[in-house]
Parts: C-alpha cells; structure tokens; sequence
C-alpha cells in the first residue's frame, strides 16, 4: 500500500503539460477565495466568549482591615462579533487582572462583626468601556463581592521625654553628648 501511495505522488511530481499548471492555479485560487468567503461567514457571526479575570483589591477605606473575601476571579460573559472573538481568543493575554477599587464599598456591623459587599454591575460596565470594539456585557459572575472586615486601632502615640544634655569637652577637636538623668 505504501508502494502504491508513493507511485501516486511521484506521478503527480512529474513535469505536466501547461493545462495541468493552468488547472492547478485556478484550483488554488479557487481554493484561497473560498477560505476567505468562509472566515467572512464564520467571523459575522456573534459569539459568547467568557473571560476570568483575577481581581486585585485597592482603596479601601484608611478606618479598615480586609480579613477575607469570597472571590478572587470575576467571570464576565460577553456577546461579540466573530473578528473581535478572534482577537480576544488569539491575541489578548489569556489571565487578565483587574483593580476593584473599594470606594464605594457598602459597609454593614452586627454584633461586632463587619462585613461589605459591592455589586459587580458597575464592574461589568468598566471592563466594556476598556474593551477597544463594541460587546455586550451578557452575564458577570458573581453578581455581588462580600468581604469580611474590622475596624483598625488607632495608633498610640509614645510620648518621648525630652531631658537637657550636657556638653563634655576633651582635648580632641570632638563634641560628646551625655544624656542627664
């Protein structure tokens, strides 16, 4: 069978006539024209493409201490056209981060205990307005960040006495402070 298929492409390896180039090179554009009308087709179509991205904390509030979270990857959900779901397959990196500022974090206390939350609505619609081609926002999971807080101690401030010096001179041509007590 080998024999066979190596005799298949010797013949075809052989000099042919000027009809069999002629036909040869209308196959091949033939060939590149539908390749390309079909990536047309595939590439109009519009796709829902998933995204994770790993959120990255910031900005919270100088009064408070984050003790935990319940999610570190946010997953968005977008419909896209085919050229824009290429670009975000092949060319975008593949494990994007995200800053969540906690400015507008919603802050609520019982029994002692502090908790958060932020809804990741405002979130979705950040990363579309970064996003350079239009794309619908479709789904975000999940749909509210928690977080478990406390409050910081004030710092204390050590007071530091402040006693008079004296000033002991020798030969040399240095000065030596002695502390008084």
């Amino acid at each position: 069978m080998k024999s066979g298929f190596i005799d298949l492409i010797g013949k075809a390896r052989k000099n042919r006539g000027e009809k069999f180039r002629h036909q040869l090179y209308i196959f091949a554009v033939c060939l590149v024209i539908s390749v390309f009308i079909w990536s047309l087709v595939r590439l109009s179509r519009e796709y829902y493409y998933t995204i994770n991205y790993r959120i990255h904390y910031t900005n919270l509030p100088s009064n408070l201490r984050m003790t935990g979270y319940s999610d570190s990857i946010l997953t968005v959900s977008i419909r896209i056209q085919g050229f824009d779901f290429f670009t975000e397959e092949f060319i975008h990196p593949r494990n994007p981060k995200y800053s969540v500022s906690l400015r507008k974090i919603k802050v609520h206390s019982e029994d002692g205990q502090i908790t958060g939350y932020l809804s990741t609505e405002d979130i979705g619609r950040e990363i579309k307005d970064r996003m350079n081609f239009q794309s619908e926002v479709y789904m975000i999971f999940p749909d509210t960040l928690f977080f478990d807080l406390e409050k910081l101690a004030p710092k204390k401030i050590q007071r530091i006495d402040i006693k008079s010096a004296t000033v002991i001179t020798t030969k040399h041509d240095s000065i030596h402070f002695n502390k008084v007590k």
